[in-house]
């Protein structure tokens, strides 16, 4: 079989797509609105896309429901230039799907999620203390793509790696990482221990949003 993309809907595309390009790294990202208010949420259409410049991108889904358009981290990408790409471990899985849910502007993802907050060094946005690998942004190039989607395309300014996860001479210990990466629908990821299954949350299934 093949398709012509121009023949194809939206969700015929994003299921091609996401069920063929496997599997795929998760960032949970943070960012800052113009009043300091942390904003986490994951998302999977992201890689790292060169080390020199050291840049990587993410793909974001826009919000049709918002006022403007957009979710909570493009816009406040777009306002402040700046966020933290956090990369997960196996066991950090459920936690990041908690901060996968909807909830209203201005509340802590974060929070409901159990993590906690560490500073940056060279931007605002904190990082996630508990996740084993993260890389302060700034942001190079903003791609409004349309009404469904911005690239984002950020330059690492600071890495920061667990000292948990590194070897005596300063490598990597995969097994000492233990990262996943998304995989097919039905909410399917992979680890180093094979594929799971980690059911996404909303505020139906999931722990309630936090009072303001």
């Amino acid at each position: 079989m093949d398709w012509s993309c121009d023949q194809l809907g939206e969700r015929e595309r994003y299921r091609l797509l996401v069920n063929t390009v496997l599997p795929r790294p998760i960032a949970l990202v943070t960012t800052c609105d113009p009043q300091g208010r942390v904003n986490t949420a994951p998302f999977s259409f992201f890689n790292v896309m060169g080390s020199e410049p050291a840049v990587l991108a993410l793909g974001l889904e826009n919000d049709a429901h918002s006022a403007d358009g957009l979710k909570d981290t493009t816009r406040n990408i777009l306002a402040t230039g700046q966020f933290v790409v956090n990369l997960i471990s196996a066991k950090l899985a459920h936690a990041m799907n908690i901060c996968g849910i909807a909830y209203p502007t201005g509340q802590a993802e974060h929070l409901q999620a159990g993590l906690d907050l560490a500073p940056s060094a060279q931007v605002q946005p904190p990082r996630i203390a508990q996740c084993p690998v993260q890389f302060e942004c700034r942001l190079h190039t903003a791609l409004d793509l349309g009404p469904l989607r911005h690239i984002v395309i950020g330059e690492i300014l600071h890495l920061h790696c667990d000292d948990a996860i590194l070897t005596p001479d300063g490598r990597i210990d995969i097994a000492a990482y233990d990262p996943i990466g998304r995989l097919h629908g039905s909410d399917w990821y992979v680890g180093l221990q094979g594929r799971f299954q980690s059911e996404k949350l909303s505020h139906h299934n999931g722990p309630p949003p936090i009072q303001t």
